[in-house]
């Protein structure tokens, strides 16, 4: 396992998933048996349950298990790309660590690999049993937004949950962006694509780390990553906004020559305030989002940072790809 490249290779991102490692390790290595070669890629993401302490047992018991742990919580799609750049089989499956992404797709994906498609994504079918109303609602929105201003196409319910070819996977690992929203980049990147769909499994330990914010956080990534029209509606919207506040200068002209008893031109100056304001602000928040974007470029920090990784621990380096770091 150690001396030659894998054929497959599985990478999972996990916080806090201590209870989950054993298991899944245990379904993986069953899983994968059929298929050659295969490795194993856990990436600890600053998880402070156990979960490295699990990872490091699992890869003692278990010589396809490698894994990385993060100095601190750098973020799921950190994670997607600390895995990816440490994979090395000719075809890389990504998946989480909870079994909300079933493993036993994983055949299914493999055999769509082998018909010729460079990417097999996943969408996940949600019904009212799997998840609520609300989420299901915010869910399709989001998406029909993306659709109509990004530059790629996403499916409602697309998920983390894929296989990439190795031709994929050394092209996303050759692109320098720091922040990256994987579903949508490697439809991006285009390469033949199939979508297989699937029911999401049920964890058995834990609670999903997918806090509100963090999921507002990844759609905000999801449109700064792959449109730039947000920038050219607030230009639009602006320009509307401006014809509002002529509008209203009409309004006070007609009201103060023609209507009596009117307190003059506090209900006009007041809307007008209100209005322009809001757009302003609502601008420069658009245009903020990418500036701030613009300064993690610039500043060519590491997207993330190692602490320790099975190669340490075996005091081995055979087999490790240590993360690239910006020049």
């Amino acid at each position: 396992m150690r001396t030659s490249s894998p054929d497959l290779s599985v990478v999972l991102p996990a916080h806090n998933e201590a209870g989950n490692i054993a298991r899944m390790c245990e379904t993986l290595v069953r899983l994968l048996a059929p298929y050659g070669r295969c490795e194993v890629v856990f990436v600890d993401d600053g998880s402070q349950d156990g979960t490295l302490a699990a990872l490091r047992e699992a890869a003692e018991r278990h010589p396809e298990v490698r894994y990385v742990s993060f100095t601190r919580n750098f973020g799921h799609q950190a994670a997607l790309r600390a895995g990816l750049r440490q994979a090395r089989g000719t075809a890389v499956i990504v998946m989480d660590s909870d079994f909300e992404h079933p493993p036993e797709l994983i055949p299914e994906l493999i055999a769509a690999w082998r018909l010729g498609a460079k990417i097999v994504a996943t969408r996940r079918n949600d019904t009212e049993a799997d998840v609520s109303a609300t989420k299901r609602f915010t869910s399709n929105a989001y998406y029909r937004l993306l659709d109509s201003i990004g530059d790629v196409r996403i499916e409602p319910g697309s998920a983390d949950y894929m296989l990439l070819d190795r031709a994929v996977v050394d092209v996303v690992n050759s692109l320098e962006d720091q922040d990256i929203f994987l579903r949508g980049l490697v439809r991006w990147l285009g390469f033949p694509m199939v979508t297989l769909p699937y029911a999401r499994g049920e964890r058995t330990h834990g609670t999903s780390k997918y806090s509100l914010r963090k999921m507002v956080d990844l759609a905000i990534t999801g449109i700064a990553a792959h449109s730039v029209r947000p920038l050219r509606m607030a230009i639009y919207l602006a320009l509307g906004f401006a014809a509002l506040g002529f509008l209203f200068v009409i309004y006070s002209v007609i009201s103060f020559l023609f209507v009596q008893h009117t307190v003059a031109g506090w209900t006009s100056i007041m809307a007008a305030i209100a209005l322009l304001g809001a757009a302003q602000l609502l601008v420069l928040g658009i245009i903020g989002e990418y500036v701030g974007r613009i300064l993690r470029e610039t500043r060519r920090r590491p997207t993330y940072i190692v602490g320790e990784t099975d190669a340490d621990r075996r005091g081995a380096t055979i087999g490790f790809v240590p993360p690239r770091t910006p020049e």
